[in-house]
């Protein structure tokens, strides 16, 4: 049977170090959807990768965990055997669909109620648009996701306090800014993680920032928006001079670490905290093994959550409850949806008749060019159409819905 299944691996589940082993970039996460349609039996694919979770969600008329995790695997150069071991699969239509709506809402995240979820989740859905493997099912769900994530942040308190990684990491260097009279405080990597926590950085009166990236243009263009002067160095620039920061907070996606215990030379290590929100990480653990340094990653977030805990707690019922509205409607959707298919099916067996009809008539010679055959077949093709749709839609009784639904399944197809 055609379903939604879901291949999940997240911060619940497993530790950062194999989680990182299978977080994607962009690059990849477009590889992969590519893949799965061009070498799998799967009807429709989306996969969402973030510094918390590498979600597959799929739908099938049978299970592919093995082969979707082969070519996760592929791309990865990750053992299959690993995967297994750390993917959860899930086959049950129902829990998939409960837990993604969670997750979409902040419910599952590692920050509750975080808001960059929903942004995250937003982006999976365009690669999916743009590989073609968005189809009617996920369009619809996307749907009705953003529709209750609309609702839940204008009607509940549950998006309010710390809401995602970027603020969390600026939250968790305030208490040590103290520790220093002018702290230099540096951003690695200037996607949409280093301009969050640059935003949050400026927000809380933290002037002199500088951004360690690529290229000089986006930083250029936030200077120009935001009316600030954010200095720029670019990486090939970050061994020599990242020892002379006191806070460094890395957060571009990257195969390797960019900093490791030997760019801190100094034989008297100054105090310095380190916070990596990259996935894969972007700092190698080994730097916490050095004298006067702190290293945080995104195992540590919690840490700093906890005082707004309590105000999110308070709304989770009503986060619940509206999602759980738009889950039954999503559910009443694909009912309705399946039960309208068995007419189109229906629809284009007539359309079948008609045409043997009209060829047998032409061979026997029966031909009236005074009578319009096609006219008169095209109108009863809907006449028949018509009333069934009108009885289907009378029909409250699931049970007997299935019942007719079979009917015209066995008689017409």
């Amino acid at each position: 049977m055609i379903q939604f299944r879901l291949l999940s691996l997240t911060h619940k589940t497993t530790e950062i170090g194999k989680r990182e082993h299978f977080a994607l970039n962009t690059e990849e996460v477009l590889q992969l959807l590519h893949e799965i349609k061009s070498t799998s039996p799967t009807e429709e694919s989306l996969v969402l990768s973030t510094c918390n979770r590498t979600e597959i969600l799929y739908v099938a008329a049978n299970e592919q965990q093995q082969k979707i995790l082969e070519l996760i695997c592929k791309i990865k150069h990750q053992e299959l055997e690993l995967a297994l071991n750390s993917f959860k699969h899930i086959t049950n239509e129902q829990e998939v669909l409960n837990y993604f709506f969670r997750v979409s809402s902040g419910l599952e995240s590692q920050i509750l109620g975080d808001a960059q979820i929903i942004s995250q989740i937003k982006t999976a859905y365009q690669f999916a648009q743009k590989q073609k493997t968005a189809g009617t099912y996920i369009h619809r769900l996307m749907h009705v996701i953003f529709s209750a994530n609309k609702k839940i942040a204008s009607q509940t308190g549950f998006r309010s306090g710390i809401s995602s990684a970027p603020y969390a990491a600026v939250d968790m260097i305030s208490e040590y800014q103290k520790m220093f009279k002018d702290p230099k405080i540096a951003i690695i990597g200037f996607g949409d993680m280093g301009q969050n926590v640059t935003r949050h950085l400026l927000s809380r009166g933290n002037h002199q920032l500088t951004v360690f990236n690529r290229t000089e243009n986006k930083i250029s263009l936030f200077n120009t928006k935001n009316k600030t002067q954010i200095a720029y160095r670019s990486l090939e620039q970050l061994d020599s001079l990242i020892e002379s920061y006191d806070i460094i907070i890395s957060t571009p996606s990257v195969q390797n670490p960019l900093i490791s215990a030997a760019h801190f030379t100094s034989p008297i290590h100054t105090f310095k905290v380190l916070v990596d929100i990259s996935m894969p990480r972007s700092i190698s653990p080994e730097v916490t093994d050095l004298p006067g340094i702190t290293l945080f990653d995104m195992d540590d977030i919690g840490l700093v959550t906890q005082q707004t805990i309590d105000q999110k707690l308070a709304s989770i019922s009503d986060v619940e409850s509206i999602l759980l509205q738009h889950l039954d409607e999503f559910f009443q959707w694909k009912q309705d949806n399946k039960n309208l298919e068995v007419i189109r099916s229906m629809k284009s067996a007539l359309h079948s008749i008609k045409m043997e009809e009209m060829d047998r008539f032409q061979k026997q010679g029966q031909h009236n060019v005074d009578i319009d055959y096609d006219k008169i077949m095209d109108a009863m093709i809907q006449k028949i159409i018509k009333k069934a749709v009108v009885n289907i839609k009378s029909l409250r009784n699931e049970e007997e819905r299935q019942l007719y639904n079979s009917m015209i399944t066995q008689t017409f197809l």
